[in-house]
């Protein structure tokens, strides 16, 4: 049975989302354990609402926890009584907890993996990756999409190795196409820093298709993208938003297309790129999974969270990050 340690603070919706998620996974059938960090009667309140016994479920009780508006240092010290700080504890003492789910802080959650939690070794800083919508139903597996926004060429190289085994691992492609974000395909485009990492890139035992520009991000000319995280955190918010604007341009065809039907077409895009809905952003390089939900998130993002922790753990993501980066 995979343990997940889950901080239920940080949702803009309040805690009760992620607790009726938790719920709603393990009503589904889902084989997981739960280790909640929160206010104990108010879990145990909610469980029990949803018909959930207390022996499917463990609680670590506190109710204070890190805010939005906390600077990311405050996790280095003087908030051990933070759910979030509790929860990395707890995941770093306890053999049997895999991982870790929150939609708290992000740059607390993200400095937390490296001071409370640790890194692989042969790594500096950890990377954000997520999972974007492209054309014909493929998905796009996208590397860094936030956590480090001041990148090196050395970072795009390791972001590049993580980014092919977390598309293994995760969309279950053999040889993933590895694609770095550029202005051009072309080798001599872009800047100095993309230029360096390109010279890195070329020469790991990927299938690294070179450069890519933005429009070969909707095409799905390459499985995976590499980008500092200040690039790809634009470019995965403007993903959702042209499926939400599509979807309120459909409506100048009202009169001209049946209602039902245009209604399908809407649900269909809002559904298809709705990033909140599919799952959570993934940190690569602690020495166990942290997954980052966002801070809209609702019930099925924190269902489809959970999903993404077993499909991870049992395609053994962490093992595989290891042994990939053992001198």
């Amino acid at each position: 049975m995979i343990k997940i340690v889950v901080d239920i603070y940080g949702a803009d919706d309040g805690t009760q989302v992620v607790i009726n998620g938790i719920a709603k996974a393990l009503n589904s059938g889902m084989e997981f354990f739960p280790v909640m960090v929160g206010d104990k009667d108010h879990i145990t309140e909610l469980m029990q609402r949803n018909g959930i016994t207390d022996d499917r479920y463990e609680i670590v009780n506190t109710d204070k926890f890190i805010s939005a508006s906390d600077p990311a240092s405050c996790i280095f010290g003087g908030c051990d009584d933070s759910s979030m700080a509790m929860g990395y504890a707890r995941l770093k003492d306890d053999d049997e907890c895999c991982a870790m789910l929150s939609p708290g802080n992000t740059g607390a959650l993200l400095v937390g993996s490296i001071c409370r939690l640790g890194l692989i070794e042969g790594l500096k800083f950890p990377a954000l990756a997520c999972h974007m919508p492209c054309c014909l139903g493929k998905t796009i597996c996208l590397v860094d999409c936030g956590s480090n926004t001041d990148c090196t060429a050395a970072d795009l190289e390791r972001y590049a190795k993580m980014g092919d085994i977390f598309c293994k691992c995760y969309c279950k492609i053999e040889n993933p196409r590895v694609g770095l974000m550029s202005v051009g395909r072309e080798k001599q485009k872009g800047s100095k820093l993309i230029y360096e990492a390109y010279e890195r890139i070329e020469k790991l035992p990927l299938n690294f298709v070179g450069n890519i520009e933005g429009s070969d991000m909707v095409t799905g000319y390459a499985d995976v993208i590499v980008s500092d995280g200040f690039s790809g955190n634009v470019l995965i918010k403007c993903v959702e938003s042209v499926g939400k604007a599509a979807a309120d341009m459909l409506s100048d065809f009202s009169g001209q297309v049946d209602a039902d039907t245009l209604k399908r077409m809407q649900q269909a895009l809002l559904k298809r790129f709705d990033m909140n809905s599919q799952g959570a952003a993934t940190f690569l390089g602690p020495k166990k999974t942290v997954v980052k939900m966002h801070g809209c998130a609702n019930e099925d993002t924190t269902v489809s969270a959970i999903e993404l922790i077993v499909d991870l753990e049992n395609s053994k993501l962490r093992e595989r990050l290891s042994t990939a980066f053992v001198k």
